[in-house]
């Protein structure tokens, strides 16, 4: 399944299960890819994981041989940038479930700590209600009240 929830020209949330998204996702795992204003130091995001059985965040990356074409930038999979590990950490530290991050999106130039932070809440958010069941304006919602924990 794929559901893309677009907000104004310039953002828009693209999130799937299996097969139908960028990057192929496990049957229980949810994927969420931001896209916004291109050039912007915010601008791309991606995000896989499953709901775990422990609060927090783990990251259990695999390797992909998937190639992303983000328009601006240069997107690859996987964590390259420490900063961007201890911001998914952080955002998960108050989440009421843990998630297992399964896998990673970085554009060299539009990724930051913010993108990520409110990807691990949106996707923490699908986890708990289903794609097929979450309204828009709760997804957006949700991505504009996530923070920057330190």
């Amino acid at each position: 399944m794929l559901r893309e929830f677009a907000r104004r020209e310039t953002s828009r949330l693209i999130a799937w299960t299996g097969a139908d998204g960028p990057v192929p996702a496990e049957p229980d795992v949810i994927g969420v890819e931001y896209r916004g204003r291109l050039g912007h130091a915010s601008s791309y995001g991606l995000l896989m994981a499953r709901a775990a059985a422990t609060s927090g965040v783990q990251i259990d990356l695999t390797a992909t041989p998937v190639a992303l074409s983000v328009p601006c930038d240069e997107a690859t999979l996987g964590l390259t940038e420490p900063e961007y590990a201890e911001a998914l950490r952080a955002a998960g530290r108050p989440l009421a479930g843990g998630l297992v991050i399964t896998g990673i999106g970085e554009g060299l130039y539009g990724s930051s700590a913010l993108v990520f932070t409110r990807l691990v809440a949106v996707v923490s958010l699908l986890l708990a209600t289903g794609l097929e069941s979450v309204g828009e304006p709760d997804l957006w919602a949700t991505w504009d009240n996530a923070s920057v924990l330190n």
